[in-house]
């Protein structure tokens, strides 16, 4: 009599070790790697290591140097001279893009697509690794590592910068609504009340990767329900919240992703997601040994 439990472990241990074999397979990897959440939020990735224009991009993968702000022309690439460039093998993974000097011409990644703007409801997230010094090495006046805006820094706008003053210079998260909203009055309004999030103990230091994160949901809500969450390292540092931001992008206008404002240090491994990340998420992408780009299977 033939013993049936034998045969059912058998079967069990054979389709394990075909199913464990065929994981192996770099293209089931990419396919499965596409499949999971965060790969599938993701809307712009750049590793540096490849040049400087995206691996991975919903809408343009260009970078685009703002070559004359006066009279908003750009050009495609990279434009700055030695002011700006790819720094081969000097990144978190591989190489970085270094930024040498504060009156660099800007460079940014369109935001159509990349950050998936929504009217009503917009969440949304972006990573990326700095390395500085932010006692003695960054440029005189506010520094901006990133800044997202189709306008100015204070009007629809998001962006990461190190305070003009201070040894070390605060290390801040800035969410400003469209301008009317959250300055009605149009006057002077002090820092520190505007809608900016200093940041505790950020560890910056020459040498020292810091991976960034922040996070933002609930904007374009019409209502003060919004919260922008920055993390550092993996894990949370502050929220900003109690604020309506109200973000108008219109679509006569350019919204870009900026890097590099006036700052002077190195940065890898810049993405965008087209939702907020969970705190488990956050630390996921942190703990990563080869950055962003194992969500993209090998292929970034």
């Amino acid at each position: 009599m033939l013993d049936s439990s034998r045969y059912s472990i058998l079967y069990c241990h054979i389709m394990s070790r075909l199913f464990t074999g065929l994981l192996s397979l770099p293209f089931l990897t990419a396919a499965l790697a596409d499949e999971s959440p965060l790969a599938s939020a993701l809307t712009i990735y750049a590793s540096f290591d490849k040049g400087v224009d995206a691996d991975h991009a919903k809408g343009d993968p260009k970078l685009y140097t703002w070559v004359n702000r006066g009279k908003n022309v750009s050009k495609e690439g990279l434009h700055t001279g030695n002011k700006s460039g790819i720094a081969k093998g000097r990144g978190k993974f591989g190489d970085a893009m270094a930024f040498r000097s504060g009156d660099a011409p800007w460079i940014y990644y369109a935001a159509d697509g990349n950050l998936s703007y929504q009217k009503v409801n917009w969440s949304g997230a972006s990573s990326f690794w700095l390395q500085c010094d932010p006692v003695d090495g960054l440029a005189k006046g506010y520094s901006d590592p990133v800044q997202f805006t189709p306008r100015a820094w204070n009007d629809a706008s998001f962006f990461v910068d190190f305070n003009k003053e201070g040894k070390p210079r605060d290390f801040r998260l800035g969410c400003f609504a469209d301008k009317k909203v959250w300055n009605p009055g149009g006057g002077e309004v002090p820092e520190t009340e505007r809608p900016l999030l200093t940041s505790k103990n950020p560890g910056f230091a020459p040498g020292k990767w810091v991976h960034v994160l922040f996070t933002w949901e609930n904007f374009n809500s019409g209502k003060k329900d919004a919260a922008a969450k920055l993390y550092l390292n993996g894990t949370l540092n502050g929220t900003l919240d109690g604020w309506n931001q109200q973000f108008t992008w219109k679509p006569t206008e350019t919204a870009r992703l900026l890097l590099g404002l006036n700052y002077i240090g190195l940065m890898d491994d810049f993405a965008c997601f087209n939702r907020s990340l969970t705190a488990e998420e956050v630390k996921q992408i942190y703990l990563m040994k080869d950055g962003l780009g194992a969500l993209l299977g090998g292929d970034s």
